[in-house]
């Protein structure tokens, strides 16, 4: 019952936003009632949290995957292709999590943004930081890069359409891995 709580919750808040979902519809859409919701979990945030920590450890196992596959370019692409590989409902739960990340109870939000540094961002920072002393990539701060990267990715995280659209990952990469000015 926790797992389709979750994946209840999950659709729920990617569509309709945290703030836009209640205990009670959430219960509802389970086919159980709210005290049996409770027993599950403490509160709406809680179900926040455990959403953004299960999804934490999808996105870091597609990071660690990356670390094992050639130059910083190549590492980068897998990391990429690997995370727009995870479905677009399960993308979604990343622009869930740093919308609504501030709804969680202080102790979580603390917890999950140190999960979030050690797991997700400081690979990825290291993997910039590789890249740059061997002179493949710019010299340029890691935590840059790799905000930059987030950056690029992050409209590719909306809430899935009703349509299926080819997404353009490997021009995503192309434009940021080599710049936006033509080469001669």
């Amino acid at each position: 019952m926790r797992e389709q709580i979750l994946s209840t919750a999950t659709e729920m808040f990617v569509a309709r936003g945290y703030e836009g979902v209640a205990m009670r519809e959430i219960a509802d859409a389970c086919g159980i009632t709210k005290p049996a919701l409770y027993y599950h979990f403490a509160g709406k945030s809680a179900v926040l949290n455990a959403i953004c920590v299960g999804y934490l450890d999808e996105v870091a196992a597609v990071v660690a995957d990356s670390a094992d596959h050639g130059t910083g370019e190549q590492r980068l692409r897998w990391l990429v292709h690997g995370l727009f590989a995870l479905p677009p409902a399960r993308r979604a739960i990343m622009r869930l999590a740093m919308h609504d990340v501030g709804q969680l109870e202080p102790d979580d939000r603390a917890a999950f943004g140190r999960a979030y540094v050690e797991r997700f961002l400081a690979p990825i920072n290291e993997l910039f930081a590789a890249g740059s002393a061997s002179g493949e990539f710019v010299d340029k701060d890691p935590a840059l890069l790799t905000r930059l990267l987030l950056g690029v990715l992050y409209p590719f995280f909306a809430p899935p359409r009703n349509e299926a659209v080819a997404e353009p990952v490997d021009d995503l990469l192309d434009v940021f891995c080599g710049g936006v000015r033509r080469r001669p």
